[in-house]
């Protein structure tokens, strides 16, 4: 069970979906402010998310260090988060692709409005899509929502339920799976070890991998118009690349057992219960099953692809 706050009573799950609600309307009027102020928009939009969990934080008169408990972090903990990682990333990639092949000009917007975001103003668009969503996202997600919801007795009530609102937030029907899948990840190791770093810097390096790098990358572009045309084409050749996704992912259901393993293990430890849960060999086992399915299935749409 998640840990409880010290006036946990104050903190209610029915407070949790309106707190969620409220964060929604934050981000649904930071996107309108986008469309006429770029970058700067969403910029606002994070600070606007930070000052609502302060404020709840406030209100429920909790001290901050309760909500967002931040602790040193273990070898194991900073291998699990990375491994955790490093199966999501290639699992949501997979899942948003899928759902762009049935949707690709919603994809092919959605790319065009985070490339649009991120280098607008490229100082701008890196803090506010790298450095402020590790901090002012998780503050609100990880935070405040979650911490509504400590005193639910099952973890995975917790962190499903945390992993949708974090789906849905994006407001993007593409990415949906993909966003909540690596909403997931980061209730799961906020859950688990009541850590805030944790969540944050899987946010961090999740963000500047998948937008940072790309963003800096515009840096050496020739022209603004080639990008333009070159990102309807990406779009079609990221979707054509779904088979080879695929099969390239097929290991990562059990990395990400792995690197919640070491982050249940390491929970297991510090609690006095190491022999308890489902041992490593069992979790490799079970994902195992997706792994096959994964790389038995690039490889039929391969073959597909092919007559």
């Amino acid at each position: 069970m998640a840990k409880e706050l010290s006036n946990q009573a104050k903190w209610r799950p029915w407070k949790g979906v309106l707190l969620f609600v409220v964060a929604f309307m934050v981000v649904l009027a930071g996107s309108i402010a986008t469309i006429f102020i770029g970058s700067y928009g969403t910029l606002l939009t994070q600070i606007g998310l930070l000052a609502t969990a302060v404020i709840a934080c406030l209100i429920n008169k909790t001290p901050l260090k309760e909500v967002f408990p931040l602790k040193k972090i273990t070898v194991r903990d900073f291998f699990g988060t990375v491994l955790m990682w490093m199966g999501a990333l290639p699992l949501g990639i997979i899942s948003a692709t899928a759902v762009g092949k049935l949707m690709p000009d919603v994809m092919e917007s959605v790319a065009s409005d985070v490339n649009n975001i991120a280098t607008g103003v490229i100082v701008v668009g890196l803090i506010a899509t790298v450095i402020c969503p590790p901090i002012c996202e998780e503050a609100i997600m990880r935070g405040a929502v979650l911490s509504n919801f400590r005193g639910v007795k099952k973890d995975w009530v917790i962190i499903l339920v945390v992993a949708v609102m974090f789906g849905i937030l994006h407001m993007d029907p593409v990415r949906f799976l993909n966003t909540t899948l690596l909403g997931a990840c980061m209730a799961y190791l906020m859950v688990k070890r009541n850590n805030f770093i944790l969540p944050m810097m899987f946010h961090f390096i999740n963000n500047f991998v998948t937008i940072g790098m790309s963003s800096i990358s515009t840096l050496f572009a020739s022209q603004a118009a080639d990008q333009a045309v070159d990102m309807s084409e990406s779009v079609n050749e990221m979707i054509d690349l779904l088979p080879v996704f695929m099969i390239a992912a097929f290991l990562c259901p059990m990395i990400l057992a792995i690197g919640a393993h070491l982050i249940k293990r390491q929970a297991e430890i510090s609690e006095g219960k190491e022999q308890t849960g489902m041992k490593l060999g069992a979790k490799i086992g079970i994902s195992a099953i997706p792994c096959v399915l994964l790389l038995g299935g690039g490889i039929i749409l391969t073959a597909c692809s092919m007559k």
